[in-house]
């Protein structure tokens, strides 16, 4: 499925730039209820348009039309922009997510992730390593004294947000949760936490679905709060909170 995976990539890479409306316009509500701005959709569409002339036999989980039946014994997963607020407000880090699989986050098979701006191209498949732009990617040696975290933050964020991210010697936050997972992946970041106060805005399946397999495959972990392989089902309405760390002692440093 890698080759598909490149094609859908590349439709939506085009459609985002090629984009001459307001992709800020308000034009419906994705699969949970959440306003869709134009560029979410004209992703999305890229991306059907694509499965339809490839007479694709796969189904899809999106992030905008949530469970789409296309007759196949897999799916899909799909976020079509990730980082919308990123991309309307003109912050350089926004994605397409996409990833493979059948009933859980456990059973991915493939992943991918295109940073949008930079053209970068994240991909996995299960027990094959991890690749950024065709060259095997790993996790970051764990340093005590260079520990670099990124780590959700803001008005909506847990309060015990606040003490993680005092933890490390640095602290970034894209707001792209499928890049801000890439970036341990690759050995730029040692964790990156997610941790929501409130139930909108915690991650869902399409979010992290291509993002974990990466992680996982670039020799890193992904864990839910208390420290478990994190799983999730994959559908439009399960939520979730994760710390992805490239070494477990990341995680017992902000125990």
């Amino acid at each position: 499925m890698k080759e598909l995976l490149l094609e859908l990539a590349e439709a939506v890479h085009h459609a985002v730039e090629e984009l001459a409306e307001d992709p800020a316009e308000v034009v419906g509500h994705g699969a949970d209820g959440a306003p869709s701005a134009r560029i979410d959709r004209v992703a999305e569409a890229a991306v059907l348009r694509v499965l339809d002339y490839e007479d694709a036999r796969v189904n899809v989980l999106s992030e905008e039309a949530g469970f789409i039946d296309r007759g196949g014994d897999r799916t899909i997963v799909l976020d079509p922009i990730d980082g919308t607020h990123n991309a309307l407000r003109g912050v350089p880090a926004y994605s397409v997510s996409m990833a493979i699989g059948r009933s859980h986050l456990a059973d991915i098979e493939e992943g991918l992730v295109r940073d949008l701006v930079s053209g970068a191209t994240y991909y996995a498949a299960k027990g094959q390593g991890a690749k950024l732009n065709g060259r095997s990617i790993h996790v970051h040696p764990y340093d005590p004294k260079d520990l670099l975290f990124t780590v959700y933050l803001g008005s909506n964020a847990h309060p015990d947000s606040d003490r993680v991210a005092r933890l490390a010697r640095r602290v970034r936050s894209l707001g792209a949760a499928s890049l801000d997972l890439c970036l341990v992946a690759r050995g730029a970041a040692d964790l990156y936490y997610m941790h929501s106060g409130v139930v909108d805005t915690k991650l869902r399946a399409v979010d992290i679905a291509a993002g974990t397999l990466i992680v996982r495959e670039a020799g890193g972990l992904v864990l839910d709060m208390n420290g478990r392989d994190l799983d999730l089902p994959l559908e439009s309405k399960a939520r979730t909170d994760l710390v992805a760390v490239g070494d477990r002692r990341a995680w017992e440093a902000i125990r």
